[in-house]
């Protein structure tokens, strides 16, 4: 029953077509750790999937303790409608898709709010996730726990996962600071040639920053996003697919 619903509602709306053969791919469905300023007592985190085929849809189920975790609301994106319910005590099912059919390229920011006086981790589980694709097939999805903090949250260097990554031909890069000072992000190819400087500036910490990347101009394959501040340097793949 819980196939048949999504699958429903996207045919109705004329989104996609679905046949019932699935995709030999593997997508990835996790909670990361969200850069968003959201106004909240509680805890952010963003839900990303992973996929090598465009997403126009998704249900998922995660399970909670309510005892530790009081609330989990997504929040909206822009040209989609963002549903979902209570199952059972905690048991929520999320329910993401658009009405013209568009593909989903953003990822869905949660605010979790934790039980008075409840102060530490506490594990969100997945149980059931269904991805729809653009062509009428269900694309396979795994998903892994993850652990929300409700501790007092420190600032830290890094990038989080650029999304969309595989992308074609933009994507965005978010990442934050630890302390305030100069920050180089910069675009290299497989080869280690430098393809675009992003940024190359003084930045203040205590904000989320993120940069786009147009590649455009560039050809399909693999570069790397290499963050420089201080001591401190990180690098991530981006796969760029036309």
């Amino acid at each position: 029953m819980k196939k048949i619903q999504l699958l429903t509602i996207m045919v109705l709306t004329g989104a996609v077509a679905f046949s019932a053969q699935a995709t030999a791919h593997k997508a990835k469905v996790n909670f990361q750790e969200s850069l968003a300023r959201v106004e909240s007592s509680g805890s952010i985190a963003d839900l990303v999937i992973d996929s090598k085929e465009a997403i126009h849809g998704l249900q998922f189920d995660i399970k909670y303790n309510p005892e530790e975790i009081k609330s989990i609301t997504p929040q909206d994106i822009s040209g989609f409608e963002v549903k979902y319910n209570e199952l059972s005590e905690g048991v929520i099912r999320g329910l993401i898709f658009s009405l013209q059919g568009l593909q989903l390229t953003e990822n869905l920011t949660f605010e979790f709010e934790n039980v008075e006086g409840f102060n530490g981790n506490s594990t969100i589980e997945f149980t059931d996730i269904i991805l729809a694709g653009s062509k009428g097939n269900n694309v396979d999805a795994e998903a892994q726990s993850y652990e929300i903090s409700f501790s007092d949250r420190v600032a830290k260097n890094g990038m989080s996962g650029a999304y969309p990554n595989p992308f074609n031909p933009t994507t965005e890069i978010k990442y934050e600071l630890k302390n305030s000072g100069h920050v180089e992000v910069m675009i290299y190819d497989a080869t280690g040639r430098l393809v675009e400087e992003l940024v190359n500036s003084y930045q203040e910490s205590g904000i989320s920053h993120s940069v786009s990347w147009n590649a455009a101009n560039q050809a399909s394959g693999m570069y790397f996003a290499k963050m420089a501040t201080g001591d401190f340097v990180q690098t991530q793949k981006l796969v760029l697919l036309k």
